[in-house]
Formats: C-alpha cells, sequence, structure tokens
C-alpha cells in the first residue's frame, strides 16, 4: 500500500495538471493587495482570503485525486498492469487515496507557511482592534483538509462503481455543493416558519441531512477571521464525524472496487 502511496506522489509531481494547480500558490503574492482595498479591515480580509485560497487549491486537488486518478488508470489500463503485480485491489484502491492525502497534507503546510507571510504583511499595513489568534488559524486549515479529503473519499467513491468520467465528476460536484448547503437547508426547515411544509417533504430532507456530509461543520473561517473563541467538544465531534464517515465511504468503495470488472 506504501509502495502505491508513494508511486502516486512520484505520479502527481511529474503530472502537467499539478503544475498548473501548484502556480495557484502565486496567487498568496495578491491577498495583501487586494487586502488593502479593505480600508480598516485589512488583516481581516487577508486572513479571509489566504483560508479561501488554501480551500480553492485543496478543492481542485481532492477533485483530481478522488475523480480523475483512478478512472484514469481504469480508463488506460494501468490498474490491470498494475494489479497483475503481486497487490490486491485493497492496496491498491487504499495506496491511492493515501498518496493523494499525503500531498493534500502537503499542500496544506505550503499554504499555511504563505498564509503566515502575506497574513503579517497585511496586518502591518493597518493595526486592527482584533488580535491575530494562529492557533484558529491553523485548526481552520486543517479542518478544511479534513473537508477535502472526505471529498476526495466521495469521489473515490463514485469512482469504484462508475463506468464513464462524467457520473464521478459531476457526482463529486453535487455533494460538493449539497454538503455545505445542507446544515442551512435543516436549521431552515427546523424553523417554526416551515410549520406548513408537508411533513414527507421535511423528513425526506432531514433524511438527505443525516446520509449526505455536512461539510459546514469543518467551516471555521469565522473563528480564524474574528479571532472567536472555539469549541474546542465541536472540534472533537468533527474529527469523529470524519474519521466515521471517511472510514464508512472508503470499506463500500473497497467493497464495490473489489467486485469491480476491471479487464
Amino acid at each position: 500500500m506504501l509502495k502505491i502511496a508513494f508511486f502516486t506522489v512520484r505520479a502527481m509531481i511529474k503530472d502537467r495538471m499539478f503544475y498548473l494547480i501548484l502556480s495557484m500558490l502565486l496567487l498568496f503574492i495578491l491577498v495583501p493587495v487586494f487586502s488593502s482595498f479593505s480600508m480598516r479591515q485589512i488583516q481581516e480580509v487577508s486572513i479571509t482570503m489566504s483560508l479561501s485560497l488554501n480551500s480553492f487549491i485543496l478543492l481542485f486537488l481532492a477533485m483530481f485525486g478522488g475523480v480523475v486518478t483512478v478512472w484514469r488508470d481504469i480508463e488506460r489500463k494501468y490498474d490491470y498492469t498494475i494489479l497483475s503485480n503481486p497487490i490486491n485491489r485493497t492496496n491498491y484502491f487504499l495506496g491511492r487515496f493515501l498518496g493523494f492525502a499525503m500531498i493534500l497534507i502537503a499542500i496544506t503546510i505550503i499554504n499555511m507557511l504563505l498564509s503566515v507571510a502575506v497574513i503579517n504583511i497585511s496586518a502591518g499595513m493597518y493595526q486592527s482592534k482584533l488580535p491575530i489568534i494562529w492557533s484558529n488559524i491553523a485548526w481552520a486549515a486543517v479542518m478544511t483538509l479534513l473537508k477535502y479529503l472526505l471529498l476526495m473519499g466521495i469521489g473515490f467513491l463514485f469512482t469504484s462503481f462508475a463506468t464513464s468520467f462524467f457520473i464521478p465528476f459531476f457526482g463529486t460536484i453535487i455533494i460538493y455543493i449539497v454538503g455545505n448547503a445542507s446544515q442551512g437547508v435543516y436549521d431552515y426547515l427546523s424553523s417554526a416558519g416551515t410549520s406548513g411544509y408537508p411533513a414527507v417533504f421535511k423528513y425526506l430532507i432531514k433524511f438527505l441531512y443525516y446520509i449526505i456530509p455536512n461539510f459546514s461543520s469543518f467551516d471555521l473561517t469565522t473563528y480564524a477571521v474574528y479571532a472567536l473563541k472555539i469549541n474546542y467538544s465541536s472540534i472533537l465531534y468533527s474529527l469523529a464525524y470524519f474519521v466515521l464517515y471517511l472510514g464508512i465511504v472508503l470499506s463500500l468503495s473497497m467493497v464495490i472496487f473489489n467486485k469491480k470488472d476491471l479487464v
């Protein structure tokens, strides 16, 4: 499994798409420039932009890793060549996921180092009333990483049974959009203003709420920007949720992939 993971990392580094995504790191240079337009909230805007840019880059990597990698192996019969060696499908599948997880972790660390630099530069332009709580920013970055590892797992699940590129690609995008909005929809349906809605409709939405990953639980941007106190019990809940959900998704993916006809 580790051999497949390191092979994935090496192959990704040689891929042109990776250099295209990596070039997005240059956008961090623009953070102090655009932050200066906000007048008295330069520090807050720079933190927001840094975390948003980190999220944007990880989204591309998660989509590329979760959707393209295994599907491209199947399409070009690379998987048949790899699996002809003494390696089982489970190790191959987990190795692919682990390899891309290592890349996402490395990119997150690089993004945070760049964020520290640009946030300090921006904060020096105008003294904010709010302190910079680096631990909040670090936790926001960690939770964003977990969010996209989970999204990548969803992509692997779609790829495990799909026969075309479009199903895993658009399926992952839909899950990403719905997963970010699910908490807001659930809270709205739980309010008194929706008493006139059909009960069947409410139960259906709530059922989907518990099935679809709740990505909003990994968003700590507000805490990082406005130096709010983080409730660490909610972080522990999110960590447990991540481990449980990802475990179920990867287990289901491997069961399907082991039964899939790859010839």
